[in-house]
C-alpha cells in the first residue's frame, strides 16, 4: 500500500513513455474531412466538397482481420469484401470522426501508400490513461481501382 498523498506510478509516467509509443507508429497517414455536401456546377458536374486536413503525421496501420462479405442495396444487392484497419496516430491528435478519410503516405509495405480508408470506429481505445489514439477504418476491397 503507499504512503499518504503518493501514488505507485509516477505522475510522469506517461509523458515518458508517449514518446515510445509514437516511436513505433513507423508510416505517416493524412486524415481529411469534407467541409460540406459537394454542388453541381453549371455543367451539371458534380462537385465534391473541400476537404480540410484533421491530422498529418505518424501513424501505424495494422492489416484487416480477415475479409468479410456484406451485402449493400438491399434484396438482391451487391456483395462487396470490406476489409477493417487499426489505425494508430498520436494521443493527442485532433478529434477523429467517423466517415473521415486516412490516406496511408509512407510505410515500409510497399502496397500501402495512397490507400484510403474510411474511418468506422473514431472512439478507439480511448481512457484515462492514453498513449495512442487507435482508429478502427474500413476499404472496400471488392474494386481497389476505387479505393
Amino acid at each position: 500500500m503507499p504512503f499518504p498523498d503518493h501514488t505507485p506510478v509516477h505522475p510522469r509516467f506517461s509523458d515518458h513513455h508517449r514518446p515510445t509509443v509514437t516511436a513505433w507508429q513507423t508510416g505517416t497517414c493524412r486524415i481529411t474531412r469534407a467541409t460540406g455536401g459537394g454542388t453541381v456546377d453549371a455543367g451539371n458536374v458534380w462537385q465534391p466538397a473541400p476537404v480540410e486536413t484533421v491530422y498529418a503525421g505518424p501513424c501505424r496501420v495494422t492489416p484487416p482481420t480477415p475479409v468479410s462479405l456484406r451485402v449493400v442495396g438491399g434484396p438482391g444487392g451487391q456483395r462487396i469484401g470490406v476489409g477493417d484497419y487499426q489505425v494508430a496516430i498520436r494521443w493527442d491528435a485532433p478529434e477523429i470522426l467517423e466517415h473521415d478519410l486516412v490516406e496511408v503516405l509512407t510505410a515500409a509495405d510497399p502496397q500501402l501508400p495512397g490507400r484510403k480508408l474510411r474511418v468506422t470506429d473514431p472512439i478507439g481505445a480511448g481512457g484515462t490513461e492514453q498513449w495512442e489514439r487507435v482508429l478502427t477504418a474500413s476499404q472496400d476491397v471488392t474494386n481497389r481501382e476505387g479505393a
